[in-house]
């Protein structure tokens, strides 16, 4: 099996190393091992062997599969997954698969797009790589790798290369799960500490940051009231649920214009921001940059 998707319509010939299929049996396949995968599980049971270690597995589950790591699936159930193969150079031209081993000359902004591929070192255990998802995580991821596999398939859309890169980019962010805080523009980590309030709104606004989330509609969602929401969330996160939202709009929009070619405003969009002028206000009393020039300043340090 190929595990490259080749261009059809608008570029023929073009070469994009990334494929989604549903066969179990591409696991094993030695054409798929230089790849990076994700697999998606949406509910039921299935029961796997990682790296010579049997687990079954129940719900919505994710799991994170670098070139070196060996899966094989001992019983589905009928229980069919999402697997998206995928090479690092989707996200960054600079990166392969053994990148974490090989990170000498890396640029500022190649380090924030390892963030992204935290999952796939070699170092990272398997609760970091295995990850289990709530129904609303679940919904998003399957939304986006959906996205993914329309556009490899379709080719429908002359962008389609840089609109794939870009849902891949948020299918690797709804996976994140940050050890450490970070200095740059990176989603704070879910702290030990947190309610368990505060940790199912966290989830939630990680894959729905795009829509217009109010307090509440969260009230309503989580079935409390507005008083609870904002006290829970600010006496475990520090802040408030606003500027929590914020931060993640503006991660999300940073690797955008980083890493695609998608213009401002549908970027703008694509973050939940129905207003171009008040995004570029954002972006640049968050960033200290405009969009555009953090844009060209990540061009110019790739460049260099």
């Amino acid at each position: 099996m190929n595990y490259f998707t080749l261009g059809m319509n608008y570029y023929p010939g073009y070469v994009f190393p990334a494929k989604m299929t549903e066969a179990y049996s591409s696991l094993e396949d030695p054409d798929g091992q230089d790849f990076y995968k994700i697999l998606f599980w949406e509910n039921g049971t299935v029961h796997i062997e990682f790296n010579g270690s049997a687990y079954i597995l129940t719900g919505a589950n994710a799991l994170c599969v670098n070139e070196r790591d060996r899966v094989r699936i001992l019983n589905a159930y009928n229980n069919p997954a999402m697997i998206l193969f995928f090479q690092p150079a989707v996200l960054n031209s600079r990166f392969g698969t053994d990148i974490f081993e090989h990170m000498d000359g890396l640029s500022g902004s190649d380090y924030q797009d390892l963030f992204y591929l935290s999952e796939f070192s070699h170092t990272s255990p398997l609760s970091s790589k295995l990850i289990a998802l709530s129904s609303a995580e679940a919904a998003g991821l399957k939304k986006k790798m959906q996205k993914v596999g329309h556009l490899l398939s379709s080719q429908d859309d002359p962008n389609w290369p840089c609109r794939c890169r870009s849902y891949l980019l948020e299918t690797l962010f709804s996976l994140s799960r940050p050890e450490e805080d970070q200095e740059s523009v990176l989603p704070e980590r879910i702290n030990s500490g947190y309610s368990n309030l505060t940790i199912d709104i966290i989830h939630y606004l990680q894959t729905s940051y795009n829509k217009k989330v109010t307090v509440d509609m969260l009230s309503r969602m989580f079935h409390t009231n507005r008083t609870t929401i904002l006290q829970d969330f600010k006496k475990s996160t520090g802040q408030s649920i606003n500027r929590y939202l914020t931060q993640l709009r503006m991660t999300m929009a940073a690797a955008f214009l980083r890493d695609t070619e998608l213009s401002v405003n549908e970027i703008c969009e694509r973050t939940g921001f129905s207003d171009i002028s008040y995004f570029s206000r954002s972006f640049k009393k968050e960033i200290r940059y405009t969009p555009s020039e953090y844009r060209r300043s990540c061009l110019t340090g790739k460049a260099g």
